[in-house]
């Protein structure tokens, strides 16, 4: 467990928003590598498979996290953004930013009104991204430019780590923790697989969600497992919604459809659905069974390539989902890789079961 801690705390540790992946890519490749050629495409997706034959599983966790993009940089020294995927602003007053400039990283903290002074009008107000400022420290635009800053350039939240009992608490646990389970599964399964399996480790998931496309076209897998978040509704503000709980174990999605501004979604197969829940029962891990609306990831729109792929999605619980710090189960990431496991042993039965007579 100190060996799987280690590597999910390298990777959250590493600011690397969508269009930016090469950090963590680095990271990946260099877990990877030992067990057979890295590929990598012209958008940075980068993947392995190993074994031989058929039938063909692939496996994608996606790289990138969520951020900021400068849109203006002041006359009197404070910057204003715009967000690179699903930013809440309600959380941003008075949190601190790194923005990844020329000269390295460069800290900042979101203006807010001094307690003091707040008229009562600004008490309860979210301000949208267009009347969130930057303070770096500046006091004019010449001192940004000083300090490597332009237009342009791509910011995340400043950087936490910590871990209470069974709880991690960090930055981008969507979805590196989801990367690192990946990575412990092909530990286990290489060199004992009867069939092809493939890791993905994909860019751009949260900024576009089709970035993917490009590897798992020319992989063209027989079937696709999406390792990514769920949202824990276990919190005092989600009580009632689902029964989704950190500790609960790993999640299988039902049903997810994004509901805002596409139609995306996914709505695995039967024989899949059958794979996990046996997978589940052989590796003596819980499942928890969800259907969620909000959410969206990297199966929605592979799953249409070529003749079709069947795709699932596997998540595990987080609370705060794309706040400054999020929160995940150490046990829910050990049953998750424990599932991935014996999804990867069983899936030659399952498809053959399937799709030969």
């Amino acid at each position: 467990m100190k060996e799987f801690l280690k590597d999910i705390r390298e990777l959250t540790e590493i600011e690397s928003p969508s269009g930016r992946e090469g950090p963590v890519a680095k990271v990946i490749r260099e877990n990877w590598q030992q067990y057979g050629e890295v590929s990598e495409d012209n958008l940075g997706n980068l993947s392995i498979t190993i074994g031989k034959g058929e039938p063909h599983i692939a496996f994608v966790a996606h790289m990138d996290e969520v951020g900021f993009v400068i849109r203006k940089i002041g006359d009197d020294g404070f910057i204003s953004l715009n967000k690179l995927g699903g930013i809440p602003e309600r959380v941003l007053a008075g949190q601190k930013l790194l923005v990844i400039g020329r000269n390295g990283l460069v800290s900042g903290v979101f203006t807010t009104w001094p307690h003091h002074l707040t008229p009562e009008s600004e008490k309860y107000k979210v301000r949208p991204i267009s009347e969130c400022w930057l303070d770096v420290g500046a006091r004019n635009s010449q001192d940004i430019e000083k300090l490597g800053l332009r237009v342009g350039d791509f910011g995340v939240y400043a950087r936490s780590w910590h871990v209470e009992g069974d709880t991690i608490f960090a930055n981008s646990l969507d979805n590196r923790a989801g990367l690192a389970s990946i990575t412990q599964m092909l530990q286990r399964i290489a060199g004992k697989t009867n069939c092809r399996i493939s890791a993905i480790a994909s860019v751009q998931e949260e900024f576009s969600i089709r970035a993917l496309v490009p590897t798992v076209r020319e992989l063209n897998p027989d079937a696709l497992v999406v390792v990514d978040i769920s949202p824990a509704t276990d919190n005092p503000e989600m009580k009632g919604h689902s029964d989704i709980s950190l500790g609960g174990g790993p999640i299988l999605h039902l049903h997810t459809f994004h509901g805002r501004g596409t139609l995306g979604g996914v709505l695995p197969p039967v024989w899949l659905v059958e794979l996990i829940e046996k997978s589940a029962e052989l590796a003596g891990v819980p499942l928890q069974r969800a259907s969620v609306v909000g959410v969206i990831t990297d199966g929605a729109f592979a799953q249409h390539l070529n003749r079709g792929i069947p795709t699932i999605e596997i998540g595990f619980p987080v609370r705060y989902t794309h706040c400054p710090v999020e929160a995940c189960s150490i046990r829910d990431l050990q049953w998750l890789v424990d599932l991935l496991e014996e999804t990867g042993k069983g899936f030659n039965e399952a498809y053959s079961k399937t799709y030969i007579h």
